[in-house]
């Protein structure tokens, strides 16, 4: 039943985050880069930053898709938003953590840029395919999710396993400490017999002694 628990727990856990994450929808906002602020994509996730990053990444790398960093972005190149998209675009992405006191909220921001563009040039009311690009983060939001009850599998697993390891190491401990009992009753039981042995040898002595002083009085 102990072990039942942590499984029950992790997945009531799983599901009220799966609803809570239900309601989230990306929105249009505004990112710093280079020469001012740009309009982006914007989607706070309930995961920490490191986890939203791995998760993006196992996105575009199941698509061969690979990033490379550059002023504070991730960039994916050459990549479609969409199965159903004809056209390439350069997704830059960035994602961090909401505030110091929010660790476990993560902000992403996206960026579609055209093949080779330099987003960083562009005007601060340039829109490009800004609709398309908050779709995509609701798209990415299941993925997002997956990686996240992956990671705390993993971690539960881990769990497991040291606790299993523990159990055992108990289990040997106590086989050990009965044998150990085992060998002091014996000894025990030994320790009595020799006991009442020495006692009538004790007894015995005594009365060769007591003979011999007897003895000497005549």
């Amino acid at each position: 039943m102990k072990r039942i628990l942590p499984l029950l727990i992790l997945l009531v856990s799983a599901m009220v985050s799966t609803q809570a994450n239900a309601q989230v929808v990306a929105t249009e906002g505004k990112v710093e880069h280079t020469k001012g602020d740009k309009i982006a994509a914007v989607i706070e996730l309930p995961y920490p930053v490191d986890e939203v990053e791995a998760a993006i990444a196992e996105h575009f790398s199941k698509k061969g898709g690979k990033s490379d960093k550059s002023k504070g972005f991730d960039i994916y190149r050459n990549m479609k938003l969409s199965d159903e998209e004809v056209e390439m675009n350069d997704l830059h992405f960035k994602v961090e953590r909401k505030s110091r006191k929010e660790k476990d909220i993560t902000v992403v921001y996206l960026l579609v840029g055209r093949p080779s563009e330099n987003v960083g040039v562009r005007s601060g009311v340039d829109r490009h395919k800004i609709n398309e690009a908050k779709a995509f983060l609701n798209q990415l939001t299941p993925s997002v999710e997956s990686h996240h009850l992956a990671v705390q599998i993993q971690a539960q697993e881990e769990v497991m396993k040291k606790a299993t390891k523990k159990n055992l190491s108990l289990i040997d401990e106590g086989r050990e400490l009965e044998e150990k009992i085992k060998a002091l009753q014996l000894k025990l039981e030994q320790n009595k017999i020799d006991q009442q042995k020495q006692s009538e040898e004790l007894t015995r002595q005594q009365g060769v002694l007591d003979a011999m002083k007897a003895r000497q009085k005549s």
